[in-house]
């Protein structure tokens, strides 16, 4: 597991090289270990997890770290494709804590799907990605609102527990004042 990293290489993969010099941040950082790392391996992680394979929560929680877009998209693949229904639910399970904004387009067919586990997990990805800040509420909002009137009753809890905390949040910061915020 160790070796030189062509750190210029990367760099310059990530468009970060410029005349006038260079930039960086913690998002490309994140993109630089997701290709350190490899998209292949990135993939066996989320395999490894849907599989339940002793040390699952070691790999939920490394993707969790770098929230990559290799494994956030596998995770959509194998909702979408043919594999058993435990994969399908582990897998929009595991985009709870691996999702960011990319996945928004998605809870629509979470929420849509005929298992209400895959229903459960996709109203817990838009929680997450609210609570976590990923997304804003405004843009969420249609998808909070066909939660609200869902045929399942906990997506409809869940929605309005979602209501209340998005209320709340914006009660905190109206308190914080705009210099705070």
């Amino acid at each position: 597991m160790s070796g030189e990293i062509d750190w210029e290489r990367l760099a310059s993969e990530l468009g970060l090289l410029r005349a006038d010099g260079e930039s960086s941040g913690s998002d490309y950082a994140l993109c630089a270990l997701e290709l350190i790392i490899g998209e292949d391996a990135l993939r066996r992680s989320v395999d490894h997890f849907v599989a339940r394979r002793p040390g699952s929560e070691l790999a939920r929680s490394v993707l969790w770290q770098l929230r990559p877009w290799s494994a956030m998209s596998y995770c959509y693949e194998i909702f979408k494709g043919q594999q058993e229904l435990e994969n399908r639910r582990a897998a929009v399970n595991l985009l709870r804590v691996v999702a960011d904004h990319r996945a928004l387009p998605w809870i629509k067919g979470f929420l849509d799907d005929s298992d209400p586990v895959i229903q459960s997990c996709g109203i817990g990805v838009l929680d997450q990605l609210l609570w976590s800040e990923l997304v804003e509420p405004e843009d969420a909002e249609e998808f909070i609102q066909a939660a609200e009137t869902h045929g399942d009753q906990h997506v409809r809890e869940r929605a309005e527990f979602i209501r209340h905390y998005l209320h709340d949040r914006a009660g905190m910061e109206e308190l914080r004042g705009p210099a705070n915020s």
